[in-house]
């Protein structure tokens, strides 16, 4: 620093103020990062550190015709600044010394009038447009320009102390964490001292029960000053002391000496970051609470997936054991069959092999084949339907849960940032969208000629190896016919040895036992295609489910990842803040 504020600042002031040049440089860089800020409030920061290098930076605010340029004139000695009844400050003023006064006009938002006050050497006086004036744009400039402020001279009149609109611009101005004096001014008007007292205290205990703080109070009369400030005689004196303009001068040119003014103005981009961290914060915050939103709705679809997986694999046993029953229930036949037809008394029944295999065929066999493929073709319409209605279920959640999104971001007041709220909005709405089309689209005669095709084929061919090109019944009639014809043409052979009376009870075990072999070998390869085929078409649900929730899911645990490490670093700097804040209060 070059100027008055470095000629008073010791080495810890200096170290101090590396600190907060550090800690700014580091909040530009991230504050992209963290949320979509107002530009303009990163422009205030960097000007806030430029102005560190500047004169101490006193702003006057108030209302039109509370007596902002009046104050400013009876400080001057001179009527400097225009006054008036109406908007008479139609930009920022900035008043600064000048060996002779002079005006100069920087676009249609800044006057900078120099002027011969030896205080100005040290302080900068800005005097703004009114907070309530007629022309909004006034009370932009106004606002824009408070973050840069060192100390910030709040007038209001005896006449209507603390209107509304006092009290929401004070509001705003707290959030840059400035320090407020308060100039009750035209105390003229009242005429006793309790009257003036009375609303000191009214205006006290507005600003500490509303805006949490108990403010410095200056009453004063600007008038009374500027009429006993100019001579020197006995009845300008008395006027003088009536305006108790004195207490405020003491307060400005003594109290806040250069310590106090080094010390004030090392708060300032303390006060600017703690507004943008905490906006900041903010924002992340909303963003992590609909990340939690978005990630509860991931986990509610994987959720009603895993439970459909579950429901579908149990109920898939039942199906299976309709089927295995149907394979059991032949072989029982067939043990009866066996037990009635291979025997000494059907010796030569049994020479006619043809007989028999249609006896088998049609007291083993019997519908069977037609039980089994009814049941496959059950299980088909089961696994489609199931599937439709799981999608259904998807489509009609993530409506709803658009509409609780929407719902919520309406009530919110500004934004979590456009592009944020661009992509979780859009993929969610993708998700929703897929869903639909499924649903929309689902032809379940197509989906189940589709799953009948792998599935017939599969369970063929687990019937009879090679009997691809064969129907499923057709299958199952080929694989049980050839174990009774392998069972007849030994026994034939037996026979026709005159071994009968010896053989047949043998034999008999023998074919039964074959035949079961044979029948637990097609229920075990029955199982095992329907299985593999059922999780194949079971795994292709959920691929696609997978599949249309991925990009969302992508989104939402990156989000959360930047969203975590952002409230750590908000966090951190806030802390480093709060003890540059200590470090400061303590010199």
């Amino acid at each position: 620093m070059t100027t008055t504020t470095g000629t008073v600042l010791q080495q810890q002031q200096r170290d101090l103020l590396k600190q907060e040049q550090a800690l700014v440089g580091e909040l530009q860089t991230n504050l992209a990062s963290f949320a979509e800020i107002d530009p303009s409030h990163i422009k205030t920061l960097q000007q806030v550190v430029t102005a560190l290098d500047e004169l101490f930076l006193l702003v006057i605010v108030g209302e039109f015709n509370s007596g902002k340029s009046a104050t400013i004139n009876a400080l001057l000695r001179e009527t400097v600044l225009k006054e008036g009844v109406i908007p008479t400050t139609q930009a920022i003023t900035m008043l600064r010394y000048g060996p002779q006064e002079e005006r100069g006009q920087h676009g249609s938002a800044l006057l900078d009038v120099a002027y011969p006050a030896d205080f100005l050497r040290d302080i900068t006086v800005v005097d703004t447009p009114g907070v309530n004036a007629v022309l909004r744009e006034h009370e932009q400039i106004t606002e824009e320009f408070i973050p840069r402020s060192d100390l910030i001279l709040f007038i209001t009149s005896v006449d209507r102390p603390f209107t509304e609109s006092e009290r929401a611009f004070l509001e705003r101005m707290r959030t840059w964490g400035k320090k407020i004096v308060i100039i009750l001014n035209k105390i003229d008007l009242l005429s006793t001292d309790l009257e003036i007292q009375e609303v000191i205290a009214f205006v006290r205990e507005h600003c500490k029960r509303l805006l949490g703080f108990e403010p410095q109070i200056f009453p004063v009369s600007a008038l009374h000053a500027k009429q006993g400030g100019r001579e020197d005689s006995q009845e300008s004196k008395l006027v003088w002391e009536k305006s108790r303009f004195g207490a405020l001068e003491h307060y400005l040119f003594e109290t806040l000496d250069e310590t106090e003014r080094v010390r004030l103005k090392l708060l300032t981009p303390l006060g600017v970051m703690r507004r943008l961290l905490s906006e900041s914060r903010s924002v992340v915050e909303h963003r992590a609470s609909l990340l939690v939103e978005d990630a509860n709705t991931i986990s509610t679809i994987e959720k009603q997936l895993r439970l459909y997986q579950e429901d579908m694999e149990r109920n898939f046993g039942l199906h299976l054991q309709q089927i295995e029953n149907i394979i059991l229930q032949m072989r029982e036949r067939g043990d009866s069959f066996f037990d009635a037809t291979i025997r000494l008394g059907r010796i030569f029944d049994l020479i006619h092999t043809e007989r028999v295999r249609e006896e088998f065929q049609q007291d083993v066999i019997g519908d069977s084949a037609a039980r089994v493929d009814a049941a496959v073709q059950q299980l088909i319409d089961w696994m489609v339907e199931q599937e439709q209605r799981f999608w259904h279920d998807v489509m009609e959640y993530l409506d709803r849960r658009k509409e609780v999104s929407a719902r919520r971001e309406s009530e919110m007041i500004g934004s979590v940032g456009k592009h944020f709220d661009y992509n979780r909005r859009s993929l969610l709405q993708e998700v929703a969208r897929t869903a639909n089309n499924i649903v929309r689209t689902y032809d379940r005669d197509t989906e189940a000629a589709q799953l009948s095709q792998g599935l017939r084929t599969s369970v063929a061919q687990a019937a009879l190896v090679g009997a691809s090109g064969i129907g499923l019944g057709a299958a199952i009639v080929a694989a049980t016919t050839v174990a009774a014809l392998d069972i007849t043409g030994v026994l034939t052979g037996v026979l026709l040895l005159g071994m009968g009376f010896y053989i047949i009870p043998a034999r008999r075990t023998r074919a039964k036992r074959e035949f079961n072999l044979k029948m637990e070998e097609l229920r075990a390869r029955l199982r095992l295609a329907m299985t593999e085929q059922f999780r194949k078409e079971l795994d292709g649900s959920a691929a696609r489910v997978n599949d249309a929730i991925a990009p969302y899911t992508r989104f939402v645990r990156a989000e959360q990842e930047r969203t975590a490490t952002a409230l750590s670093q908000i966090s951190r700097m806030e802390k480093e803040i709060h003890e540059i804040n200590a470090a400061i209060d303590r010199m």
